[in-house]
């Protein structure tokens, strides 16, 4: 056993793993597929966008397109003072029988010549000039004894002030000697240099001599400058009202803080069904505070007094509906406070609007200069007017819904179970059948439907066996997904509006308050809603959850949650979409004027029709130089506070 040696078994030699031939091949057949694929989608892409090089070289094509990029270049900036010059030779018709010598022609440096020096009626000459301005239009006359001068030709000279053209004479023949006569304006004064030049008018109220400057800016580039600052102000506004509205509903469509919002089903009832309430006894509420404001006698002074005192009394009163923490009060006095101060509140509104109505409007007649000023307190006021009834059933419908939440939570305390779910079902139910009458009742009035029967009753069958069905599965599970439910609303309505060019939202807006400014800053505004929602909620969406954990560690509420954990986070990008947005409207005014949406866009529309392209080219330079001014001032900016 000693002799006995044992060896290692010997591995099998490893097989050497050849590569595969048919992967180079493979990778190969599938470029030259994707090479071929490409090659025909692009052939055809050719044949529908219709290429056609051949345009390219009509000379006719080209030379329009050179005029108009000489035109785009040299934009109707300034307005120059032009003095006459004539040039003049004489000229024979008919031609004497002992023939007929030109006498030099009077005109300075530019002389001109003519071929022949006489002719019959009707006959064709040419006529030839020198030492006349560079690209200089020149009209050529024939003037018979009379003195009246007859347009023959007009031409323009060429880079050393020479040209040459053909003349068809008229039919006066005479037998005294005639002219032909090159006439051309010449500018007076140059931008270095300017001069006055007396008009021979004079100015009926002082009686002095009107002496215009040459050169002095043109009225092409006063209006563009008058629209380049109203596209200017057309865009500010805009962002400012579409960033105001879109910050806070930015929150409720971000879905890191809506996915985790659930509520009792028959608070979620309940709020439903007190919202169409709360919205009908807002407006109720308000027209009636107007019509009891609108009894007060229309003094300035005595609204703006009226307006304090209630504003004070709303706070005492609400003072005394929120008491601090070791006062005790009863209930229902609690309650007759509060109502009390929204009573106030909701007065010392309306009558602060209609304060800001009749002081504007005095304002604006003694403040002369600065009556812009008071005219704007006017304009502030008529707009709460006009949406007031509007943003008092939004606030009445929020605060009844809040409410009936918070009446659903004594109600679960009080009932059992069973009844509890019960009452969920049915409130469910009911909030079913409010959506669905509200959506028939949209409808009707969308397509002028009559039948009430198919806009109330079947939308309310409909709903609120709908609602019943979602309240018996809710109040299995106890609560509903409210969160995504909004969230699922808001993005939706934001895509949809989104999805909306402004330039139609323009066409829409002006048929509503008609050509101008005002109909392109509500487009600019609607569409800065929908796209800064977006920008706001994706950035609120991609934030750190730390912080929002750690705070919410602590019991905060869901709103002081949003301010110490969510805010911190999007001041900075927030500012960076807004300042961004605000570019983005100043480029989009220039297109929504075309379809009469104010600002610079409207000039440059009315230009283009015109074929005034020296006038569109100053539009095009203003729009240029205030793009590129926004974007250095918005880089720097966000370099210094973002």
């Amino acid at each position: 056993m000693a002799d006995l040696k044992t060896t290692p078994a010997k591995t099998p030699p490893r097989e050497e793993v050849k590569p595969k031939k048919l992967r180079p091949v493979r990778r190969s057949l599938w470029m030259a597929i994707g090479l071929l694929a490409g090659f025909v989608i692009y052939a055809y892409g050719f044949q529908v966008v219709n290429v056609n090089l051949d345009t390219i070289g009509d000379p006719v094509r080209q030379g329009r397109f050179a005029n108009i990029i000489r035109a785009l270049g040299s934009p109707d900036l300034l307005t120059y003072e032009t003095v006459a010059t004539n040039v003049d030779i004489d000229f024979a018709m008919p031609c004497p029988a002992d023939g007929f010598t030109a006498a030099a022609s009077e005109g300075g440096a530019a002389t001109i010549s003519i071929d022949p020096p006489c002719a019959d009626s009707r006959g064709i000459v040419t006529v030839s000039g020198e030492g006349f301005g560079s690209n200089e239009p020149i009209n050529i006359f024939f003037v018979p004894p009379n003195g009246i001068e007859l347009r023959v030709a007009q031409v323009r000279t060429n880079a050393d002030g020479v040209f040459s053209t053909e003349a068809q004479l008229p039919n006066r023949p005479d037998e005294q000697v005639q002219t032909i006569r090159a006439k051309t304006r010449e500018r007076v004064g140059s931008i270095f240099n300017p001069v006055y030049v007396p008009t021979g008018q004079t100015n009926s109220e002082t009686g002095e001599e009107i002496v215009l400057r040459s050169p002095r800016w043109s009225a092409n580039a006063e209006a563009t400058w008058r629209g380049i600052i109203q596209t200017i102000f057309l865009a500010l506004l805009a962002t400012t009202v579409g960033t105001i509205i879109a910050m806070p509903l930015s929150f409720l469509a971000a879905r890191n803080l809506m996915s985790d919002v659930r509520i009792p089903v028959l608070n979620v009832g309940l709020a439903i069904v007190a919202l169409p309430v709360g919205a009908v006894l807002g407006y109720a509420a308000a027209s009636g505070g107007g019509g009891i404001v609108d009894r007060l006698p229309g003094s300035a002074l005595l609204l703006g007094a009226v307006t304090m005192v209630l504003v004070w009394l709303g706070f005492r009163a609400l003072r005394f509906a929120v008491p601090l923490p070791d006062t005790e009060r009863p209930r229902w006095l609690r309650v007759g406070a509060g109502l009390a101060a929204a009573a106030a509140f909701l007065l010392a509104s309306q009558s602060a609007v209609r304060f800001m109505e009749i002081g504007g409007a005095q304002a604006a007649s003694v403040l002369g200069p600065l009556a812009f000023l008071g005219t704007f307190v006017q304009r502030l006021g008529e707009i709460m007017a006009l949406v007031f009834g509007v943003l008092a059933g939004l606030a009445a419908a929020v605060a009844l819904a809040i409410f009936a939440s918070k009446l659903a939570y004594a109600i679960a305390k009080n009932v059992g179970p069973g009844m509890n779910q019960v009452l969920s079902v049915v409130a469910v139910g009911l909030a079913g059948a409010a959506i669905a009458v509200g959506i028939g009742q949209a409808i009707a009035w969308m397509y002028q439907i009559i039948d009430t029967t198919a806009t109330v009753v079947i939308p309310a069958a409909i709903g609120a066996v709908l609602g019943v069905g979602l309240g018996v599965w809710g109040a299995m599970r106890g609560q509903l997904g409210a969160g995504l439910g909004i969230y699922y609303i808001f993005r939706t309505f934001f895509n949809t509006l989104r999805s909306i060019e402004a330039l139609i939202l323009a066409l829409v807006f002006v048929v509503w308050v008609g050509l101008g400014a005002f109909a392109g800053t509500l487009a600019l505004a609607l569409h800065t809603i929908a796209a800064n929602a977006k920008l706001y909620s994706e950035q609120v969406e991609s934030i750190s959850s730390g912080p929002l954990e750690a705070v919410r560690a602590t019991g905060a509420t869901r709103l002081q949650t949003v301010i110490y954990a969510v805010v911190p986070q999007i001041v900075a990008p927030f500012i960076a979409f807004t300042m961004y947005r605000w570019d983005i409207n100043v480029r989009m005014s220039t297109i929504i004027g075309f379809v009469g949406g104010g600002g610079i866009g409207l000039i440059l529309q009315q230009n283009i029709n015109q074929l005034n392209y020296r006038g569109a080219a100053a539009q095009i330079l203003a729009i240029a130089i205030v793009v590129a001014a926004m974007d250095y001032v918005s880089s720097r900016l966000r370099e210094r506070y973002v």
